[in-house]
């Protein structure tokens, strides 16, 4: 189920109400293989190597710039025609944007933490009369909030993470290396058609730290597995992080358990458009350290495109919470001798709170 011409339609329609209102000719949208959000907000179209680069006129058909000639041919045939293969990124940009209507103009730069000192300056140089401007955070206001199309995807990669979190448990058992359950991961998210993931593993009787990639390590007879499973499918990434005993939990397991989870409860109950990211996070922070211990982690964040996206469910990010927001919910407790736990799933931001995306945590 690949996004459709209209979903493009939608956000080329935005895209350009957008730059009307803050005066920008052309947009310059940067992306890299591991965060290649914004690039496929334009283009349908990720870079699966290297960067890639959109630039996006006010008026007339968008240019994407990638690595090779395959991907060339494989942008052509989603959102921009207009694909080409570049080797010289600065200089094949400039000579676009020469193209269009830029004298004295004023450009909008999305994903400037993506975009390389060299083409910046490049930039600048070629084209003096323009004026650059900073446009990554108008971008990341539309793409914080989904489409019907969008949220459809992200529901369906949700039921394949608790899907993927079955085939775990059905694998988990003394005996069996941390890279192997990773391979039974890895080959059973290829045919369920996950793109791409970002998963983490750790075993041990206290596995919250380290939480790393897979490791040689065997499970023992009384191990605890911690996983958090982050999966893109069609382009969305939704995260599940769970903990699966092969024994019966110590009492100061379930103890961490049941904290990490009513602090969750608590947090959520603040998660409903017109509060704040931030009103999600105070609740379970305080709820954890006024059980003792401490809150060493973020409690969630946005995701979409992205694996991580605003807003930070932190106490110090006051975004404003809207319907159609994906969030991944996350608190974690732990300790002086740094054990703990650490869990959490994704949601929707709907118009009266939210809808939980995963199953997996509650089984």
């Amino acid at each position: 189920m690949a996004l459709s011409l209209n979903e493009r339609d939608r956000r080329y329609k935005a895209i350009r109400a957008m730059m009307d209102e803050k005066g920008f000719s052309i947009l310059l949208a940067a992306s890299n293989a591991m965060w290649s959000g914004h690039v496929r907000y334009f283009s349908n179209y990720p870079p699966h190597f290297g960067y890639s680069y959109v630039v996006f006129p006010k008026e007339g058909p968008p240019t994407q710039f990638v690595f090779s000639k395959i991907q060339e041919q494989i942008a052509k045939k989603r959102w921009v025609e207009d694909s080409r293969q570049s080797s010289n990124y600065a200089g094949d940009i400039v000579k676009r944007i020469k193209e269009l209507d830029h004298h004295g103009k004023k450009i909008g730069l999305v994903g400037v933490e993506n975009m390389s000192f060299t083409i910046f300056d490049h930039l600048k140089m070629e084209l003096p009369s323009v004026t650059f401007v900073d446009a990554t955070r108008e971008i990341t206001n539309m793409r914080m909030i989904k489409s019907p199309e969008e949220l459809a995807l992200a529901r369906q990669c949700a039921q394949i993470t608790d899907q993927l979190y079955g085939r775990v448990k059905e694998v988990t058992k003394a005996g069996v290396s941390e890279y192997e359950i990773y391979a039974e991961m890895d080959y059973f998210m290829r045919k369920k058609e996950i793109e791409s993931a970002f998963n983490l593993i750790a075993s041990g009787p206290f596995p919250v730290a380290p939480f790393l990639s897979p490791s040689k390590r065997v499970l023992g007879p009384t191990d605890s597995l911690l996983i958090e499973f982050t999966p893109r499918y069609e382009g969305y990434y939704t995260q599940l992080t769970v903990l699966t005993h092969l024994v019966e939990p110590s009492p100061k397991m379930k103890e961490f358990t049941d904290i990490v989870l009513a602090a969750q409860k608590a947090g959520l109950t603040f998660m409903k458009p017109g509060n704040r990211a931030s009103d999600v996070a105070k609740p379970m922070k305080e709820f954890i350290e006024k059980a003792g211990y401490s809150y060493p982690y973020r409690g969630g964040h946005g995701m979409g495109h992205d694996l991580d996206e605003p807003p930070a469910i932190i106490p110090e990010d006051n975004t404003l919470l809207q319907s159609g927001m994906t969030i991944v919910i996350h608190p974690c407790v732990m300790d002086k001798s740094g054990e703990g736990v650490f869990l959490g799933d994704s949601y929707v931001v709907t118009d009266t709170g939210w809808e939980r995306l995963n199953t997996g945590l509650n089984k």
